[in-house]
């Protein structure tokens, strides 16, 4: 049976997921050495912290515009949605972009709408669960659109990385900058939005960074409104659990959920980060939750 709105995402939106109906997932490719592997089926989680744990340096890439053509192809909607995160941080729009055009030249008549989310890690899995949610719905294009926007708007992430040193691979930091914070034992805490990190504060220990997380939740999101918390890690569960618990505590939690980065992002973050994201429910998504 065809579907009104099928949904295109990458494997960084971390669904935690590859079964959710009306979802196709587009792996991204992490190499180590001249092994390459797909992001979230060839390689898991545990397996790679393992491996960044043990000094391996991995490199990324992302999927090209024939690997989202075939994913388009093979979507099973009348109507086509396909997220990225910001065309900041990535070339995915410019190549999901470039696919929605081949596929019209075939003479699909199928219409993708590709939306630069703005989000990325567990903000971005937050819009794709709300999208994916209301596609195996059978809901129509345009209430999954406005609810994409809605998300986009919305969500809010924060995190604290345990060192710099993998941002300042990727050229994203400088590498004294990242030196100096790993030789002084400090964490940042940051917050994510439209592919621009903010700094909120620099703190020591594991206790610190979850207090100040609840700090900022408290100060910046909405206590009174029903919320969807993803609390995420990068080979860490037990510091996330812990943040979990403390979140609970000062926010209105109605849906709740922990993941492990996938390898892709673990590549940018290195071991050892945590945060979370946030998003107030929609009356459906709500349900009987008081």
């Amino acid at each position: 049976m065809t579907r009104r709105c099928a949904l295109v995402i990458d494997s960084g939106a971390v669904l935690g997921t590859g079964a959710m109906q009306g979802v196709t997932a587009v792996p991204l490719r992490i190499a180590f050495d001249h092994q390459v592997y797909r992001d979230g089926v060839d390689i898991s989680p545990e397996e790679f912290y393992a491996r960044l744990g043990a000094g391996e340096t991995p490199t990324t890439s992302t999927p090209s515009p024939g690997e989202y053509l075939d994913a388009f192809r093979a979507s099973d909607g009348e109507r086509i949605v396909c997220l990225t995160i910001p065309r900041k941080l990535s070339a995915m729009y410019e190549s999901a972009t470039l696919a929605a055009r081949l596929l019209a030249e075939e003479g699909d008549s199928r219409q993708v709408d590709v939306i630069d989310t703005g989000q990325a890690a567990a903000g971005f899995g937050l819009v794709a669960r709300a999208a994916a949610e209301l596609c195996a719905a059978g809901a129509p294009a345009a209430e999954v659109l406005d609810r994409v926007s809605r998300a986009c708007a919305e969500v809010r992430m924060y995190g604290s990385l345990r060192t710099l040193r993998y941002l300042a691979r990727s050229g994203r930091v400088p590498s004294i900058a990242a030196g100096v914070s790993d030789l002084l034992g400090v964490r940042p805490i940051f917050e994510l939005r439209n592919g621009d990190a903010r700094r909120l504060a620099l703190v020591r220990g594991e206790r610190r960074v979850v207090r100040d997380f609840q700090r900022i939740a408290a100060e910046q999101m909405s206590t009174d409104v029903p919320l969807w918390l993803l609390v995420f890690h990068s080979g860490v569960p037990e510091a996330a659990a812990r943040l979990r618990e403390a979140l609970h505590q000062v926010l209105r939690v109605a849906r709740s959920e922990t993941i492990t980065l996938t390898p892709v992002m673990g590549a940018y973050t290195g071991p050892g980060m945590t945060g979370f994201a946030a998003m107030p429910l929609s009356a459906s998504e709500l349900g009987g939750v008081p």
